[in-house]
């Protein structure tokens, strides 16, 4: 099914929404931005956070309220795949320090244009293990 240039701008608009309030959440949390929509040719990340000295990739994953539906059940395995992806790429531009790293996942709901729901998730995959630091030989 082809969404028509009004249903995709609304779902844009809904994600930058999410995505703005997650960012405040994680403030709120006591976590550092570090970058917001980070893009590579592997893919994207909506947020990376500073928690502490944990690195956290942030999926942010926003939605019209529906009955049964949570908006991270809408992350496929090809999205989970391209998320580690372009946090290896964003390890490797900043020089891959030697950090602890998780992701994280923030669902947004939305009902009748009011944020209702903002729930995160802890380590919603696998962490990623820090690369063996170069001056050990």
């Amino acid at each position: 099914m082809q969404l028509s240039f009004r249903a995709k701008d609304h779902t844009r608009k809904l994600g930058q929404r999410g995505e703005n309030a997650a960012a405040k959440l994680l403030v709120a949390d006591g976590m550092t931005i570090l970058a917001r929509n980070y893009r590579c040719h592997v893919g994207e990340l909506d947020i990376v956070a500073l928690d502490g000295l944990e690195l956290v990739f942030v999926e942010v994953k926003s939605l019209r309220k529906k009955n049964g539906f949570t908006p991270g059940g809408n992350l496929s395995m090809h999205q989970r795949r391209r998320n580690r992806n372009a946090a290896k790429v964003y390890l490797k531009v900043i020089g891959n320090p030697p950090l602890k790293c998780r992701f994280d996942l923030v669902e947004a709901v939305y009902s009748r244009g009011f944020l209702i729901s903002l729930r995160r998730t802890e380590d919603y995959l696998p962490p990623l293990v820090p690369a063996p630091s170069s001056s050990m030989r």
